[in-house]
């Protein structure tokens, strides 16, 4: 049974992973918000809705898909004191309903309701983390939004001085969580003493980071046992093959390599001025560019195409983003995986969440540079893809990063870890 909660870049692994376990003989059910039902089908994985669903958010909340997005980036007490918490208790019930005959429950880090459905029937549960910053380490302390600085002066001072830092952290978040204690006692579960976000979403079966080695190793503070597999690939709009519109096939095969600008599918529900300073970037750089501003905003963006611009609603990072010039982007983890294994130069604008932390690895790898959205403009963008493009270290050491990820498949060395966890049980 998986189970994850999120945007496409916390579905995608989870299909990822899906797949392979499927063509290793084991049987598969995936639970995500329920408009992801045909794409997850398409892929040839069993579904099960997994409520909230994008819908039932915006409805409940009255808002919008931009306000929700908007919201999130600029307080991140709201997703959980709006999106999360207030849901878990029919997530509980779905995977409950879900899970009667299963044998392994692999969850997200937000997938609070499965894990609580895992450990009332009893079930082995392995976290899956999509990103080096779930694990909270003291040995490599993660970027903090809002405190930058703390986390620089953390990495700085050794592992004893950021464990007391980050502990400080764990049990300011557990008040975000006080209503789960409730729950757990409501279903006849004990009280938990970790913290649910980090701590508690780790088991005795351990916990598989499905990112790359190169933007973080195995701690000694991690949870036994982890492993680290690498990203596992999987990019499509439809769950089916991917494949690029004919019109963004014709444009990259009659040019120069474009810069690319993507938010993924998150941000890209509110970018504020992002895309226009982006064209505005790009021409100062005198460069093509590809502009992949989502499907709601596609028609407001259409007449800034020309025969140096294409705008589009989406195409596959997997796809455009290995001929692109330089890849300018939010630092999403999916979207930073694929900028990364496509080999480019990268601009990373990192918006909230995970995000920061994401962009700051990238940046230590060598392959990209760091542009907060509030100094996001056409002169600061254009000055740092200027850098990009003019320093040949930066496009020979993405080379050298998108090599050695291309030799990886977290899919199948996560599909082997979870078939040595399901032996004990019988069902190898």
């Amino acid at each position: 049974m998986l189970a994850t909660v999120g945007s496409l870049g916390d579905l995608h692994p989870f299909i990822a992973l899906g797949r392979a376990l499927r063509e290793r003989g084991v049987d598969v059910v995936l639970a995500s918000a329920a408009e992801y039902r045909d794409k997850v089908q398409a892929s040839g994985i069993a579904f099960h809705p997994l409520r909230p669903s994008f819908e039932e958010m915006q409805r409940d909340l009255r808002l919008d898909r931009a306000q929700l997005t908007r919201l999130v980036m600029n307080d991140s007490a709201f997703l959980f004191r709006k999106l999360i918490v207030p849901y878990v208790s029919v997530a509980f019930e779905d995977m409950m309903r879900v899970t009667s005959d299963a044998d392994l429950v692999i969850t997200s880090s937000l997938a609070f309701g499965a894990r609580l459905a895992a450990e009332k029937r009893g079930l082995a549960c392995i976290a899956l983390v999509l990103q080096p910053m779930m694990f909270l380490s003291a040995y490599d302390p993660p970027v903090i939004p809002n405190a930058e600085w703390l986390s620089a002066l953390l990495r700085s001072l050794g592992p004893a001085p950021a464990g007391l830092a980050l502990s400080v952290l764990k049990a300011a978040s557990k008040i975000l969580f006080r209503p789960l204690q409730a729950l757990r006692a409501g279903i006849g579960l004990p009280p938990a003493a970790a913290d649910p976000l980090f701590d508690g979403q780790f088991t005795a079966a351990g916990a598989i980071g499905m990112y790359s080695p190169l933007l973080g190793a195995v701690q000694p503070d991690y949870p036994r046992p982890t492993s680290i597999v690498g990203f596992a690939p999987f990019d499509s709009e439809d769950g089916l093959a991917s494949r690029l519109d004919p019109e963004l096939t014709a444009f990259l095969e009659r040019g120069a390599a474009p810069l690319v600008f993507t938010l993924g599918s998150t941000v890209v529900n509110s970018p504020g001025d992002f895309y226009r300073q982006s064209l505005a970037a790009a021409r100062a750089c005198a460069a093509r560019a590809v502009l992949i501003v989502g499907e709601e905003a596609v028609d407001d963006y259409a007449r800034f195409g020309s025969s140096d611009v294409l705008i589009c609603a989406y195409a596959p990072h997997s796809l455009v983003l290995p001929r692109a010039a330089a890849v300018v982007h939010h630092g999403g983890i999916g979207t930073l995986a694929q900028a990364l294994r496509a080999g480019r130069p990268q601009l990373i604008v990192p918006h909230f969440a995970d995000q920061l932390d994401n962009a700051a690895r990238a940046a230590r790898l060598g392959v990209a540079r760091v542009l907060p959205p509030r100094r996001y403009t056409a002169a600061s963008a254009g000055r740092e893809l200027g850098i990009l493009l003019r320093v040949t270290g930066y496009l020979a050491r993405a080379r050298e990063v998108g090599d050695s990820l291309a030799a990886e498949d977290g899919a199948a060395q996560a599909a082997r870890v979870v078939l040595d966890r399901l032996e004990p049980l019988g069902r190898k």
